[in-house]
């Protein structure tokens, strides 16, 4: 499926092609074709929405990888959320009038941007598709609670080798996996320091659990691994 924006001109989205809705049944797939929606691409220099401004849309990951977060009133950005690819964001609009935090691209990012309003039109007709939603709504309210507790009970070398096992938890042993963070941005998700999480990248890279190359890393030995993120 193609997304692009060509010539100043929005392309529609085939929002019914993605994964997400794959458990809905046909006769809903159908009427999602006919749901409104614009295929966007993004770059690292855009920002897809802003916290604080009207909740309008919802968005769907075609291609690449997106960072939620909040700016504290001191300036500093803590990252909430890391959006893959056919994962959905910006759900703020479908209980909230706005969004509580910014979205950016991390490198480029294709999405597929739809209107609230088109969904709760399409959700009067059919609840299911409003109840998926929602569910996966409880479901990142779940996982946020799971690193509020994983920031408050754990130390520093579980925090990013429980991330790095995540990361890379979709890829075959000793297979590359694109890591599209900075070292500053894997601090700002598990509320460490910069300065830290290079330590322990060097401390590691020596110690032959990782290595790293044009911003993809491999986990060359997980079980130690696993052993440091349950320690």
């Amino acid at each position: 499926m193609e997304l692009q924006v060509s010539g100043g001109q929005l392309k529609r989205c085939p929002v019914h092609e993605f994964a997400f809705f794959n458990e809905l049944a046909e006769d809903i797939h159908h009427m999602l074709r006919c749901v409104e929606s614009d295929a966007l691409d993004y770059t690292a220099a855009e920002t897809i929405y802003h916290a604080g401004v009207s909740a309008q849309h919802l968005y769907l990951l075609h291609d690449g990888y997106v960072k939620l977060f909040k700016t504290s009133e001191n300036g500093k950005n803590q990252i909430i959320r890391i959006v893959r690819a056919g994962e959905i964001f910006g759900f703020d609009g479908l209980v909230d009038v706005r969004y509580n935090h910014s979205a950016v691209p991390l490198k480029e990012a294709s999405v597929c941007r739809i209107a609230v309003v088109n969904l709760n039109a399409l959700g009067v007709f059919r609840p299911e598709v409003e109840r998926l939603i929602m569910a996966r709504c409880i479901r990142e309210l779940q996982h946020a609670d799971e690193r509020l507790l994983e920031l408050g009970a754990k130390r520093s070398q579980e925090r990013l080798a429980g991330f790095l096992l995540s990361w890379c938890e979709a890829t075959q042993v000793n297979k590359w996996t694109p890591l599209v963070l900075s070292r500053l941005e894997i601090a700002q998700f598990l509320g460490l320091t910069i300065e830290t999480v290079s330590r322990l990248f060097a401390q590691w890279k020596r110690d032959g659990l990782v290595v790293e190359k044009r911003q993809a890393i491999q986990i060359l030995d997980r079980s130690k691994m696993a052993l440091l993120a349950n320690n």
